[in-house]
């Protein structure tokens, strides 16, 4: 435990000489100033419950299929670029730890952003309240609902982190994760309300706003079952290649 604590530690100081830390910051900034901007003009929700959620559905849909695209390749690249992989590996720790520390750190900075955008949509709500009462929402504050959406989409959304992270760390490409992560969401797109949609990666965080609970369920089943499934063996698999 002491030896995986400490390859998280060293992931972590990694990310201070890169732009992921630039990266986690953008998605929950720019989705407060879109819910800014959109209830100033008057196009925007009515009320707290319909803010939160069409900010939760903007996040899921689109927002974190790119940013974990993003995140995991700009990561990847880390070790992929400047012999990367001969210093991680040559660490004493064992390399599927290292890999493991890769994943938690991952899955960390997504669950991190996520509680961002939750934040960002509500203290954008707020911020209207002060600057323009008159196009304010009505109703009260959800904070129970928008904490349960972004721990929801966070989990069902460990699959298609997996994936990503697999791809990102085994191709040294770094164009292709993303072609990868933005074909996903183009399919999404047309694959939105197909009744398989509850088995497809890049749709399951979305599916945590279907009316139909069983949906809802069997999304967060996929999602977050089978990431923690693709994260454990990618971090084996990953762990035996030669990257010499």
């Amino acid at each position: 435990m002491i030896v995986l604590f400490r390859a998280i530690l060293a992931e972590t100081m990694k990310l201070k000489r890169s732009l992921v830390l630039l990266l986690a910051a953008a998605p929950p900034l720019m989705l407060g100033l879109m819910v800014i901007a959109t209830t100033l003009t008057g196009n925007g929700p009515d009320t707290w419950d319909q803010l939160s959620m069409s900010g939760a559905a903007i996040w899921a849909y689109l927002l974190m299929p790119l940013t974990i695209t993003a995140l995991t390749a700009l990561m990847a690249s880390l070790e992929h670029g400047c012999a990367g992989w001969t210093w991680s590996l040559v660490q004493p720790a064992p390399k599927t730890l290292v890999f493991a520390a890769k994943a938690v750190v991952t899955i960390g900075l997504v669950a991190l952003i996520s509680a961002g955008i939750g934040a960002s949509v509500l203290a954008a709500g707020h911020l209207v309240q002060l600057i323009a009462p008159d196009q304010a929402v009505s109703g009260t504050p959800p904070y129970a609902l928008m904490t349960g959406l972004m721990f929801k989409m966070w989990l069902a959304g460990l699959l298609m982190s997996g994936l990503q992270f697999t791809i990102a760390h085994a191709v040294s490409s770094f164009a292709t994760p993303i072609i990868v992560g933005i074909g996903g969401v183009f399919v999404s797109v047309v694959a939105t309300s197909s009744e398989y949609g509850v088995f497809f990666p890049w749709l399951l965080p979305v599916n945590m706003l279907a009316s139909e609970p069983e949906r809802a369920q069997q999304a967060l089943l996929t999602g977050s079952v089978g990431g923690v499934a693709i994260f454990a063996l990618a971090c084996v698999w990953l762990a035996r290649r030669d990257w010499r």
